[in-house]
């Protein structure tokens, strides 16, 4: 039988066979996959059996290793001696070091289970306490025995990834299988087997489509105060309510204080207490009969975690104790915490939020439609087109019945946005208050196993912190054996930079496309567009006009589609926006308002049929997100390739995708790769090189970009840069002394230098100390000497990197010409994608290598690696100025002089543009873009003639005309080889980041647009100082004002942070909505009373608060803090051509200062007079 794998689990089990007083558990691999017609399996291994190596020395012999086996067996005792199993002597080739490509002797212990392979493994670690932790520190040069170090080898890679590597199964792909039934029925599988690790076949070459099951879910929950939904409450909203309304309470606080706690349960009314909702009935009498006595009762109980670290609030919660709850509002005191403890402590337990919607929908891989549409609902609701509703009186039973419907569709994939975040600890959450929790939780494949855990009487689902570029993320999920689990936002937050990643955000991005046209009728307008995937008839669009910053068309008014083709779709609307813009049509949700929702789900059996529509409607359009990204064919290509589960890469970092590639590579190579100690710190060396910018607007000369191809996979590979090809290293002081060097060593001289048929490669570095200056002052990066690396050249072939890497370019190279050869649109994406993965794949190498928690981290090969990408930079821009000085070439035009000048360089590419003269008149502008990208061709393919292979220098692209403003900021229109179609690009400028205001855009974006277009800096000029002036008089809308920046999970100074300040500030609001770690924060600066000393964050607000509040924005911040900078830096290049420039001032003020300081008070200076001339009148 042929079948797809797609999830996979490994787990022990005791071999009942063996006796009790030794260790039975036994190794197993179980395999889900699915065969072309849907049918579902599972697949168990039970004799393979996990392993790792210790390197011994050479003169080790059968009885030795028989000795040594003995000594490690001891070691463990008796109980694990006997799970040891095979323990052989072999020869195999190391990672570590060149050694002329020897062999060297290694034991394979090879073990019954992974509780013998860990015990066995830890002799090779230290026990090491910090704090209150202890971790294990791999013991340094080995395991010692008898007078020799035993080093480990290949203990980090997992037994799983071995088998794949053992027999070059791909863990997405095809398998076959001899049909070997199991007796005993353990999983909801349409097929179960049992095998022999052998049996197993892998099919590489089978590439056919499965008919995957993919279910994406989203729950709605109720809420009793209309804020953010919780699964638990406790009185903490009651507090809140009685500090506010304490704040205008001057006598009787006792009275008060009764009042409210009566107002909470219903007996009484005041305006800012909210009624709480306990799951008991709480009666006026058992209230009459005991608040005097708490009022005056101590506060006790639990330590609430807190949802602020205001440094403020913290201070003072720990400084100040009051006896009891009425000393405390007597006081004044603003602390929520101990009023929440005495409420808790006194009062019933309060009902959480509940779930009260949980809709699903259910796709066929590779089709557009789902197949069933389905919504649970808690109540009563009117039945829905195309939705097949379920309700019930309980919560408990939806939840159960979801459980049911999931063993009932068994769906392959489980999706949804922000699943791991909200949805299924919530819905856990309720099952534990709802006491069905082990109802609930019958979500896998596998019979005996639920998705969560009872530990200590305690129901527990997965937990696992993740770190992105934008902070940490904690995720909470169910562990759905035999299915694949995947949230989109999680891999969005990973892999894409967006201003929000909040649903109807992401989806208008990915759910739209350019329009090219539009017709208009009567009555309605037909828009074209390259691409309708994802619309539907009856879904909303808007139309986004994109200059500098975007603008909604009729601000953002949402229009109904009423017909779909396959270029085109129909709104019943007459619609205009300016086509002078680029216009893109944005799938827009048909958004029900939180507020809505809540009070609708406590309606009638209508007003829940609306939101089920809308759960439903929710569900579909992450499917649509799901297939318009295709993240399936990504994650099936990449797990080819690097031989990991798509799991894995889902939810497990860069680290254990390149370690299981390597790992296959050097086992392919008879190679075995040494376990490393994770280096909590490590002294810096030299990154890329930037060549220092000649910063100018050019509007007359063209400027060529060429650059390396793939530059340092490249240079590990021409250089034949690797751990196994490293000589020795030699590391020199400031003064040239010797401070260490290594490398194996015989008689005073390097064993392996100067081998017959090997020639060498030299590669020097600078290295670095980080180094205070006091012991409060920052550690600066500080040059310390330099280190050179010697690396072998091989008579025949490559080291283990240099020819993994060649074998990733090739490939990828074939893959590329497959698709252009490829008619079929189905296998083109496949081959997009497989050629994608071979390109992450090849960079991340490299960037692993430098990586100090990577399992073959060797600085020496990352920083020699980036030597030689300087070596090569400063050669193409040596090359090209000596070669083009003066030189007369032949051209389609005819005879030419260039003289070639490099104005820019960055890691991989330099910038330059030619003097061309043609009988003797100099061509400019548009005369010379199509020279320049002819001459810019044929001075990459001249370098590269000099260069080792693989190395390609080649032409890119030629910026004309193009401003550059500093290194790794500029902006240009680009152009490729025609000399018509062109498009500008930036780099670094503000245009780009997404940390400033719309309005810095429009303003910033119109000046460039000027100097590039019409090189008229008067006109420029007068341009600015009307928006200055609209800016300055609130001539501006709001959301040209929003600010975003991320929030992450740490700061050293939080108060420091405005937008920190403000994200708690939102938490007390509104506790529900406080946001995470890794959201967004939007925000405008808005007028404030002066104060001496005020925090940035007490100055920003939320755009939707502004409103409510009718806020006032600080325009002149914006033109001071946000406008400023950036428009200085511009006409900084151009304040020459100003006629009220003060130049010789400038230049008197220049000859006073060192020549040291020159360049930075020369910048000052022309600073200022940009100020003077241009912003002053407005601040």
């Amino acid at each position: 039988m042929e079948v797809r794998v797609f999830d996979f689990q490994t787990f022990t089990r005791r071999d009942e066979s063996i006796e009790e007083h030794i260790d039975a558990q036994s190794f197993v691999i179980q395999m889900f996959g699915i065969n072309e017609s849907g049918e579902t399996f599972s697949i168990e291994v039970r004799d393979f059996k996990p392993y790792f190596y210790c390197l011994v020395p050479p003169q080790f012999s059968i009885a030795d290793k028989n000795t040594f086996v003995h000594h490690i067996k001891q070691r463990v005792g008796n109980y694990y001696a006997e799970s040891l199993l095979e323990c052989a002597l072999i020869q195999r080739k190391k990672l570590d070091g060149f050694d002329g490509q020897s062999d060297h002797k290694f034991i394979c212990f090879k073990f019954r289970g992974m509780p013998s392979f860990y015990k066995v493994r830890n002799l090779w670690y230290n026990e090491v306490k910090k704090g209150t932790e202890t971790t294990q520190v791999l013991k340094p040069g080995g395991y010692a025995y008898m007078g020799q170090f035993m080093k480990l080898y290949e203990s980090n890679i997992p037994p799983l990834l071995r088998y794949f590597h053992i027999k070059e199964i791909s863990p997405s792909g095809w398998i076959k299988i001899p049909v070997k039934r199991t007796g005993t029925r353990t999983t909801t599988c349409t097929h179960e087997f049992v095998m022999s690790a052998k049996e197993i076949v892998a099919l590489p070459n089978k590439e056919t489509l499965v008919p995957y099951k993919i279910c994406s879910f989203d729950i709605e929950a109720s809420s009793s105060h209309g804020d953010f939904p919780l699964p638990i409450k406790d009185y903490k909203k009651l507090a809140e309510n009685i500090v506010d309304e304490f704040r205008h309470v001057t006598t009787d606080h006792a009275t008060h204080l009764k009042r409210c706690i009566y107002a909470a349960f219903g007996y009484d009314q005041l305006h800012h207490i909210e009624l709480a909702y306990p799951k008991t009935p709480v009666t006026k009498t058992f209230l009459d009969g005991m608040l005097d006595a708490w009022m005056v009762a101590p506060i006790e109980g639990e330590d609430m975690e807190d949802d602020s670290d205001s440094e403020e609030e913290v201070e003072s919660s720990v400084t100040v104790h009051y006896k009891n709850i009425l000393e405390l509002v007597q006081a004044g005191s603003t602390q929520v915490n101990d009023v929440r403890k005495s409420l808790n402590a006194a009062f019933p337990p309060l009902e959480g939020d509940k779930v009260t919607f949980i809709g699903s929908t259910f796709v066929h891989y590779g089709t557009p439609k789902p197949y069933l549409n389905h919504c649970i609902v808690l109540g009563g609701c009117t039945p829905v087109e195309g939705v097949e509703i379920e309700s019930y009186a309980t919560e408990c039973e939806v939840l159960v019945a979801w459980s049911e419907l999931m063993q009932r569709e068994d769906p392959d994939i489980v999706i949804g946005y922000n699943i791991f975040g909200f949805d299924e600890q919530f819905m856990f959450k309720r099952s534990v208050e709802t006491d069905c929790a082990a109802s609930f939780l019958n979500l896998t494949r596998n019979r005996a196993v639920l998705a969560g855990k009872e530990v200590d009487c305690a129901w527990q689902i997965e937990q696992k912190s993740v770190f992105l570029a934008s902070g940490e993320y904690n995720l909470n999920y169910f562990k759905m054996d035999g299915r694949i689990h995947l949230d989109l936002y999680t891999v969005f937050r990973r892999d894409y930079s967006f201003d929000s990643y909040k649903l109807d955000f992401v989806s208008a991005y990915f759910i739209g496309d350019k329009v090219t046209r539009l017709e208009h009728d009567v009555s309605s307008t037909r828009i074209y567009t390259k691409n309708t995937q994802g619309l539907e008839k009856t879904n909303y669009v808007v139309f986004e006009e994109i200059s500098h910053s975007s603008d909604f068309y009729r601000n953002g008014k949402k229009f109904k589609v009423t017909e779909v083709g396959k270029d085109y779709f129909v709104i019943p609307s007459i619609v205009n926006p300016d086509m002078k813009k680029q216009v893109k049509w944005c799938l827009a949700k048909d958004d029900v308002d939180h507020h809505d929702i809540f009070r609708l789900a406590n309606g009638s059996d209508d007003d829940r049929a609306i939101i089920a529509t809308y759960c439903v409607q929710d569900c579909n359009l992450v499917q649509h997100l799901l297939q318009k990204t295709d993240m399936i064919t990504g994650f099936v290509e990449m797990s080819t390739i690097c031989s990991v589960p798509i799991d894995f890469l889902i939810m497990r970092g860069q680290g254990i995708k390149l370690t299981s590639y390597i790992s296959k590579q050097c086992r392919k190579r008879n190679t075995l790769m040494p376990v490393l100690q994770t280096k909590e710190f490590d002294d810096g060396y030299e990154g890329a090189i930037v060549l220092d910018p000649k910063c100018n607007i050019y509007t007359d000369d063209p400027v060529a970009v060429v650059d390396y191809k793939s530059l340092y996979p490249s240079s590990m590979i021409s250089e034949n840069i690797c751990s196994s090809s490293k000589v020795w290293t030699k590391e020199y002081d400031l003064d040239g002394n010797l401070l260490r060097e290594t490398g194996v060593k015989k008689n005073g001289e390097f064993m392996y230098d100067h081998l017959p048929g090997y020639t060498y490669v030299d590669r020097e570095y600078d290295t670095y100390k980080y180094i205070r200056k006091s012991p409060k002052s920052k550690a600066v990066k500080t040059k310390s000497g330099v280190k050179i690396c010697r690396f072998a050249q091989f008579p025949e072939g490559k080291a283990i990197m240099p020819s993994v890497l060649e074998e990733l370019l090739s490939a990828r190279s074939a893959t590329r010409k497959l698709i252009a050869k490829e008619k079929d649109d189905f296998m083109k994406n496949i081959l997009d994608k497989r050629q994608n993965a071979y390109k992450v794949t090849a960079n991340s190498l490299y960037g692993q290598c430098g990586a100090r928690t990577s399992t073959f981290y060797d600085k020496d090969v990352a920083a020699s690696c980036t030597a030689t990408g300087r070596a090569l930079l400063i050669y193409a821009k040596t090359m090209i100025e000596e070669v083009y000085h003066n030189r007369d070439c032949e051209t389609s035009e005819g005879l030419v002089n260039a003289t070639a000048e490099y104005i820019y360089g960055d890691t991989d590419s330099v910038f330059f543009k030619f003097t061309l003269l043609k009988d003797g008149i100099q061509l400019k502008g548009k005369a010379a873009l199509g020279l320049t990208i002819e001459l810019a061709k044929e001075a990459g393919e001249l370098a590269t003639q000099f260069l080792k292979h693989p190395h390609e220098l080649e032409y890119e692209k030629t910026f004309f005309p193009f401003v550059l403003l500093s290194k790794k900021r500029y902006v240009g229109m680009l152009y490729e080889h025609d000399t018509v179609k062109c498009s500008r690009k930036s780099m670094g400028i503000v245009l780009k980041r997404r940390d400033n205001a719309p309005i810095v855009k429009d303003v910033y974006g119109g000046l460039i647009d000027i100097l590039m277009k019409d090189g008229d800096v008067m006109k420029a000029i007068a341009f600015v100082r009307e928006q200055l002036g609209e800016l300055r008089d609130g001539n501006v809308a709001l959301d040209k004002l929003i600010i975003t920046k991320s929030l992450r999970s740490g700061y050293k100074n939080p108060l420091q942070m405005a937008h920190k300040v403000l994200a708690d500030r939102v938490g007390r609001r509104d506790p529900g909505n406080k946001p995470k770690p890794g959201d967004r924060i939007r925000f405008v600066f808005v007028e404030t009373p002066p104060k001496k000393k005020q925090l940035q964050g007490d100055r920003i607000e939320t755009p939707e608060y502004i409103q409510q509040q009718s806020l006032v924005p600080d325009y002149k911040h914006y033109i001071t803090n946000q406008l400023m900078k950036p428009i200085q830096q511009v006409i900084e290049l151009v304040l020459d051509n100003i006629p009220d420039y003060r130049n010789t001032y400038v230049e008197e003020e220049l000859q006073k200062v060192d020549p040291e300081r020159f360049e930075k008070k020369r910048e000052t200076l022309r600073y200022k007079e940009v100020s003077r001339l241009l912003f002053d009148e407005f601040c």
